[in-house]
Formats: structure tokens, C-alpha cells, sequence
């Protein structure tokens, strides 16, 4: 089920996917909405796997601070970001939706690990997430021949730009593709990204190609279905 159903067809529903965005700078050659794009093409392929499961519609806007000093950035304050997400998490409870995975699209939302900790307190193991997490992420970029770590190709580098290469191509303005390696970044959360980079871009987006997308959303897609399996055998 997706956005376009209707309410009755989600009366069964005990599963929702929630992916979550963000509005910031993907330098030069990738659109603001990036991680959006991801978040909702992984929710979606996630929600294909499980029966009975809603993807919810998408949330574009999330914490991206650190790209402030970039045009374009749109931000939800900590407690604002809070706030939404724990009214959409209620929403989808009253319906009867008794497990929801939130699906993050931007790394830099550190702050949903502690949500999804605090919505979990007093009904457990209701809010699963947020995925993918890191060791996702590693998994995926060795699954798809990504030729860096995810540190190093950490934003608008060669795995987002093969993720979007694969989803949106027409999106992706190869021509302005420009690398940037910038692997010591210790003030990073203090200062953040433009002292850093000059094109908003840490990575190397020169070499992404659609067929490391295409694998790397699969990787990930598995990843995650494998992780909510999991987490659906504990007691």
C-alpha cells in the first residue's frame, strides 16, 4: 500500500514503512532532494517484501544543519523533528498499524536513534530503526563495488550519485560531477560541511555509474529486510 490507496485498504495493514528526507545541498550535480529519493525508493522496495505493509508518504524535511551555510538548506529544529515524527508514529498506531520502520535517507540525522528510543519506552518494539544504519551501508558499498568506504564517500559521492544515476537519472548533471577528498573532518558537527568542501560534495561522484545504483539499492533493500526479520524473532 502506498499513497495512493485508499483508506479502506489499509485497514489490515500491520507494517509501515516511513521514509524520511531531507532539503540540503548535494553539490554541484545532485538535486537538494536526494535523500528523499532514496528514503522513498528504499521504503518502497522494502514495502514490496512484506505483506500487509503501508509506505508511508514521504517526510521531505529532516535535521540538516551542517549544510546551513549552503543555499537551499531547509531545516526541523531537534524538538520540531521530534514532534513531527512522534505524531505520524501515533497517527499510524491509531489505525492499528502496530510496527513502524523509519527509513533514513540523510546520515546526518543522528537524532532518530534517540526518538526511536524514546517512542519505544512505554510500547516496545513498535518504532524500528532508523535503517539503514551503518553496517547497512558498509555491506551495500562492498555489494556494489563502491570503490571507497563510507566514510570516505560520505555525501554526493559515488554512492549517492550511482543511487540517483539508477532511480533519476535526468536528475544527475554529469558534466558538473567534480571529486573531492576530504577524509580528516574533525569539527565537522561544530563547524559544518563548508570548511570542508568547496562544491558541497566529499566523495567521488566521478566514478558512479547507474549499474552500482541499481546494485546498491538492492544491497541495501536486502539489508534492511534481513535486519526487520530479525528483530521480528525477538521476544
Amino acid at each position: 500500500m502506498d499513497s495512493f490507496s485508499s483508506w479502506n485498504e489499509l485497514t489490515d495493514v500491520n507494517l509501515a514503512f516511513l521514509p524520511i528526507g531531507a532539503i540540503e545541498q548535494h553539490g554541484y550535480h545532485l538535486p537538494i532532494n536526494t535523500d528523499g529519493i532514496i528514503a522513498e525508493a528504499l521504503a518502497k522496495q522494502l514495502s514490496k517484501r512484506f505483506e500487509s505493509s503501508f509506505c508511508v508518504p514521504l517526510l521531505p524535511y529532516s535535521a540538516s544543519f551542517e549544510h546551513a551555510d549552503f543555499p537551499g538548506c531547509i531545516s526541523l529544529r531537534v524538538h520540531t523533528l521530534t514532534a513531527v515524527v512522534t505524531d505520524i508514529v501515533q497517527s499510524l498506531k491509531r489505525s492499528g498499524i502496530s510496527r513502524i520502520v523509519i527509513i533514513n535517507g540523510h546520515g546526518g540525522n543522528h537524532l532518530l536513534r534517540n526518538i526511536v528510543q524514546e517512542l519505544n519506552v512505554e510500547d516496545p518494539r513498535t518504532v524500528w530503526g532508523p535503517f539503514p544504519n551503518r553496517r547497512h551501508w558498509e555491506q551495500a558499498y562492498q555489494a556494489a563495488g563502491i570503490t571507497e568506504t563510507i566514510s570516505r564517500d560520505m555525501h554526493a559521492g559515488e554512492g549517492e550519485t550511482s543511487l540517483i544515476m539508477h532511480l533519476m537519472p535526468k536528475a544527475v548533471k554529469e558534466d558538473k560531477r567534480s571529486d573531492c577528498d576530504s577524509p580528516d573532518r574533525p569539527f565537522l558537527e561544530t563547524v559544518g560541511m563548508k570548511p570542508y568542501t568547496k562544491s558541497g560534495t566529499i566523495g567521488f561522484p566521478t566514478r558512479a555509474t547507474a549499474e552500482k545504483g541499481r546494485l546498491l539499492l538492492q544491497a541495501l533493500t536486502d539489508q534492511i529486510a534481513s535486519t526487520i526479520e530479525e528483530i521480528g524473532k525477538q521476544k
